[in-house]
């Protein structure tokens, strides 16, 4: 095509044809663009030269019509659907795309300046050649027809003085050539047309002088004089003044040597500066760290950087420099972007990375997906195999990588955990992770914690914390806009608080509304409004297209969006293009969806929707993305729920229910979970059957994800309801879920459910199959533990559900009643029953990781007991391997406090405390009865052994006091006797009482009480000492870990001394002293060491 400017605005098609260009602002919008091929021009400028600065409402409509128009007329043949290849939208406006030489101006600019340039190096012909052809391209006068719009005087009077300067060059050319006589006639005609351009005048002078005529070119260089002096009052310039001397003298030179050209620069028709990387400013100490990482990846150093801030802090323009500057290296690159409420499927950005590698990680991306199975049977070790194939897949080409998961904070909880895998190793793989995030609570607050505290412990892992611009970084933004405006920079400061997203936007409306001069007017005063304003300058149209688009994701799919809008697609296309020219949505490349050009874009328009509005928009959205194959059930389960009071709520039962499925398919528990309760959330209060169906479902999730109380919460309703029923195959469908494996009792302490014993009871009462039977009897044994008379039943029927188990030939079974029988026969005479069981746990063939690990936590309290202290190490840096597989809190948990129980006996008392920080932390918000229970425990136990239990004397008698605490009493007790604060230590006794409950704790708690007794006399010492002495041969350990206290016979050697019985208490002293050094517990020698002393 040919684009002609010089003249009448006139475009050519491939077959010379001319192309109807329409009106004439549509003509004028096509100048302005041909202007200057190949940049961009803004909206804002497009619709501020049209309507000279004062454009109606329905500006921007209008000139989208245009747009519409002359892409017709210059690509008449182009397909529905397909991209615009000439007139094409760029942020923040349009560009005409094609090669310069296709535009006159263009071509005759360059052959000007080829032409000057052949004749500053003395090729004259060469010269002449191209200022011919430049010349040839003027047809008239340029932009005539434009007069009227305020681009188009400076651009014809520059344009205009470019070819006075090209005919100069032309005649002096010729002079060159020896055409003086031939050029006087044409200059005569010049300097009569422009009589004030001296160069011409030059030419004139030197043409006559060269044709033969002295005379004439004497006259004429007084007519110039006369005529400078009269109508200007100025003398002539120095090189008239010159050449009038050299012809006077009739110097040679004027034969041998043209005077060279007097140069004017020749410059190209303004353009709309490249649009600034204003996020990058003040970033350079963080491109350089990120350059540094880059290089050290190249050499198998990867690892994690973690960029931080606020939304508009300029985090995902970092992430974009640090791709750009990965690529310049040669690093392969991805980008797994983190959706909010889109009802995204579990893994959703690992799901976009893997894809990004191709066949490098496609059976890693099928694993994740769902579509192919790990080999484990459990979860932890599905889960485990899912998370070691990612990483084996990303790290295994050796090609160095950079990830980019950008807005971590709503990244769902099984993506954190396989980054906390992966970061675990990376730092000894040439794979880069960066993680954009804000400092807000995102999706799942509780697993993002979790995760970024495990990631600042990982080698590797560093963090940027981009700030917001300060003033005079404002300035420094606002100097690449040609302005300098202080007061201006000091407002957008204020305003903006220097973020650079807001920043910008702000900048935007400012300039479009004109108001950049006006610094002391107000301005909005967050980022919502002024994205609001932005839009309310589309068309109608648009804005509702944007507001549809906002109900879909920051990501749009364009059918669904045309779907949801009830718009052909042409039209979305059409109506899409200024939303896209202001720069709010972007044209995703290989394909035709599109993206919010940021967050806070796509929540502003989200914002606006009401209630009503929104339900409405989002059942459209589920109906639409029906039709749509492939489209995953977690993002009709979002639609869908969020319409449910508009009619959507019984398809989001429905979706929900397989997205849950789904999600434990791909091991991503957590993500099973809230599928299960969106669909609880929505379903219709009447369906009980169907709410019992969704309330096993979720109670199994919750087991899977270790939240054994919030099962139990579950299948209690699940339960309740199959009872109310009196359906039998859903009572038992329920409760055979209720006793799987457990870290401890699903019940608070000394809590238990009668009802759900006589359930129980009833069942097993009638005919059942043996697994059924085996599982029933389990829950049973574990149901009883906290009934007070029944226990013992409890525990006779958990060894009953042991040995029918056995029959059945079932690993799972049998692993899970073992665990039922560990936990009701948790009481001290039945240390080696339960130690039996748990080692026959260890033996089931397949254990699966979890259930080790809680096998082997149990059998570290039974070896530190029984002074197996080498074992004991075995078995805790096996599970420290486990944990590598189990990644969840509580596992971890039981294993550090375990691993505090043998700390506090070796007297590592800081190692102690540093455990006791993490398991609490760990434990925090799980299902244990009370949390923070083994935590105080190890606390007191060691600042007990350092003389310093005062300093927590206050917080356990305040603990102590809740009911679920009972098992802290008399631990406070003992606190404030060790504080020297008799006073209290009674009055907490007749408070408190002397009761010890038949339990897990009651060895310990007995010890506790041996040591209060000892001082205080209360309880008996003699009844103490009774039933600690058959278990004198044991190490004191609280429940399943959290504290070591020594030799049992330490506190029967206190017993027996308040008994009066000082042989007897000199004979536990030297055998507690003995087993002390025999282990090398030296702390606690050293407390037997000073006992025996005392009983010397």
């Amino acid at each position: 095509m040919d684009f002609r400017l010089l003249g009448p605005l006139e475009v050519l098609d491939a077959h010379g044809r001319p192309v109807e260009l329409g009106t004439r602002k549509q003509r004028a919008v096509l100048a302005m663009l041909a202007l200057e091929p190949g940049r961009i021009v803004s909206l804002d400028r497009l619709i501020d030269e049209l309507w000279s600065g004062e454009p109606p409402s329905s500006a921007m409509g209008s000139l989208q019509v245009y747009i519409a128009k002359l892409r017709k007329a210059l690509e008449p043949d182009r397909p529905p659907r397909t991209p615009a290849a000439v007139l094409v939208t760029r942020e923040p406006g349009y560009l005409l795309s094609v090669p310069p030489g296709q535009v006159d101006l263009i071509r005759f600019s360059t052959w000007a300046e080829d032409g000057s340039r052949a004749l500053g190096l003395g090729e004259h012909a060469m010269a002449l050649r191209h200022l011919d052809r430049a010349l040839a391209t003027w047809r008239g006068e340029p932009l005539a027809e434009f007069a009227g719009y305020g681009f188009a005087q400076p651009v014809a009077a520059r344009l205009e003085e470019l070819r006075a300067t090209a005919m100069e060059d032309r005649f002096e050319a010729r002079l060159a050539l020896g055409e003086g006589a031939a050029c006087v006639p044409d200059l005569e005609r010049l300097v009569e047309a422009q009589p004030f351009r001296e160069r011409l005048w030059r030419l004139l002078v030197l043409a006559l002088y060269r044709a033969g005529r002295q005379a004439d070119a004497l006259a004429a260089l007084r007519r110039v004089r006369a005529l400078l002096a009269d109508e200007l009052g100025l003398e002539p310039g120095e090189g008239l003044r010159t050449l009038e001397q050299a012809v006077f003298a009739q110097s040679p030179e004027l034969a041998a040597a043209v005077p060279g050209p007097a140069r004017v620069e020749v410059r190209e028709p303004a353009v709309s500066p490249p649009q600034a990387t204003d996020g990058l400013i003040a970033r350079e100490e963080m491109l350089r760290l990120i350059a540094e990482r880059l290089a050290g990846t190249r050499r198998g150093r990867g690892g994690v950087l973690l960029v931080t801030g606020e939304a508009g802090i300029g985090k995902t323009r970092l992430a974009q420099a640090a791709v750009d500057e990965a690529e310049a290296r040669g690093l392969a690159t991805a980008w797994g972007r983190c959706a909010e409420d889109t009802g995204a499927p579990a893994f959703w950005p690992w799901l976009q990375v893997l894809g990004s590698f191709g066949q490098d990680t496609a059976g890693a991306l099928r694993l994740l997906s769902g579509e192919a199975r790990t080999g484990g049977g459990d979860p932890d070790t599905a889960l485990f195999g899912l998370h070691e194939r990612v990483l084996k897949e990303l790290t295994a080409s050796g090609e160095p990588r950079l990830v980019v998961l950008d807005d971590l904070h709503w990244a769902d909880a099984s993506s954190l955990r396989l980054l906390s895998f992966l970061a675990a190793h990376l730092h000894r793989a040439p794979v880069l992770i960066l993680a954009t995030l804000r400092p807000e609570p995102g999706g799942d607050p509780e697993q993002l914690r979790d995760t970024l505290g495990r990631l600042v412990r990982e080698p590797g892992t560093e963090r940027l914390a981009p700030a917001p611009f300060t003033r005079e970084e404002v300035s420094a933004y606002l100097s690449r806009r040609d302005l300098t405006d202080p007061a201006l920079a000091a407002v957008l400061h204020d305003r903006t608080g220097g973020n650079p997203f807001f920043l910008n936007e702000l900048f935007r409306l400012l300039d479009s509304e004109h108001r950049l001069d006006a610094a002391s007017l107000g301005v909005p005063a967050g980022v919502r409004e002024v994205i609001g304003r932005r839009v309310a300058r589309l068309p109608e149209p648009t804005q509702d297209l944007l507001r549809c688009a906002a109900v879909l994701g920051r990501e749009v799919g364009f059918d669904v969006l045309a779907a949801v809008g009830a718009r052909p697609p042409e039209e979305v296309m059409s109506l899409l293009e200024p939303a896209v020219a202001s720069g709010l949505l972007m044209e995703l490349p290989d394909g035709f969806d599109y993206r919010f050009s940021h967050a806070l874009v796509r929540d502003a328009l989200y914002a606006e929707l009401g209630r009503l509005g929104r339900a409405r928009l989002h059942l459209r959205a589920g109906e639409a993305l029906e039709s749509f194959p492939g489209v995953e059930a977690s993002v009709l389960a979002h639609h869908f729920g969020a319409a449910s009071r508009v009619g959507g709520a019984a398809k989001a039962v429905d979706y929900a229910v397989r997205a849950a499925r789904r999600s434990a398919d791909q091991h991503a528990y957590d993500e099973a979970v809230g599928f299960w309760r969106r669909a609880l959330d929505v379903l219709d209060a009447a369906d009980v059957r169907r709410r019992h169906e969704l309330l096993i479902g979720l109670g199994r999730a919750l087991r899977a994800v270790g939240d054994v109380e919030g099962a139990r919460t579950a299948l209690d309703e699940a339960i309740r309801i199959a009872a109310d029923l009196g359906d039998r195959a859903a009572l038992v469908s329920a409760i055979v879920v209720f006793g799987e494996l457990a870290v401890w009792n699903w019940r608070a302490y000394g809590e238990s459910d009668e009802r759900m014993a006589a359930l129980l009871e009833n069942l097993l009462a009638e005919p059942l199959d043996d697994r059924d039977r085996a599982a029933l009897l389990g829950t049973l044994g574990v149901e009883l533990y906290y009934s007070g008379t029944r226990r013992t039943e409890g525990e006779r029927l958990a060894a009953e559900a042991v040995a029918v188990a056995r029959t059945v030939g079932d690993p799972a079974l049998l692993t899970r009643v073992l665990n039922n029988y560990v936990i009701a026969a948790w009481v001290p005479e039945r240390e080696r029953e339960r130690r039996s069981a748990t080692e026959e746990m260890l033996a089931v063939p397949g254990l699966p990781a979890g259930a080790e690990v809680v096998a082997r936590v149990f059998r570290m309290a039974h070896l530190l007991r029984d002074g197996e202290l080498a074992e004991w190490e075995r078995d805790l840096a096996r599970c420290e391997r486990l944990l590598g597989e189990v990644r969840r809190p509580e596992p971890e948990a039981m294993v550090r406090i375990a691993e505090a129980a043998g700390r506090t006996l070796q007297g590592r008392w800081e190692e102690a405390e540093r455990l006791a920080g993490e398991f609490t932390a760990l434990l925090d918000g799980s299902s244990m009865w009370a949390p923070d229970f083994p935590g105080l425990i190890t606390l007191f136990t060691c600042r007990w052994a350092r003389g310093r239990t005062g300093e927590l004397l206050g917080e356990l008698v305040a603990r102590a006091e809740h009911p679920g605490m009972v098992p802290l009493r008399p631990v406070a007790m003992l606190a404030a006797l060790d504080a020297d604060d008799r006073a209290l230590a009674r009055e907490l006794v007749a408070r408190w009482g002397t009761e010890i409950r038949d339990d897990w704790s009651t060895e310990f708690l007995t010890v506790v009480w041996g040591y209060v007794a000892a001082r205080l006399g209360v309880p008996e010492p003699a009844d103490l000492y009774a039933r600690l002495a058959p278990y004198s041969g044991r190490l004191v350990v609280s429940g399943m870990g959290a504290a070591g206290w020594g030799s049992m016979h330490l506190v029967l050697a206190e017993l027996a001394r308040a008994m009066g019985e000082v042989e007897q208490a000199r004979a536990h002293a030297r055998q507690a002293h003995e087993t002390h050094l025999r282990h090398g517990l030296d702390h606690w020698a050293g407390q037997s060491a000073r006992l025996l002393a005392d009983l010397a």
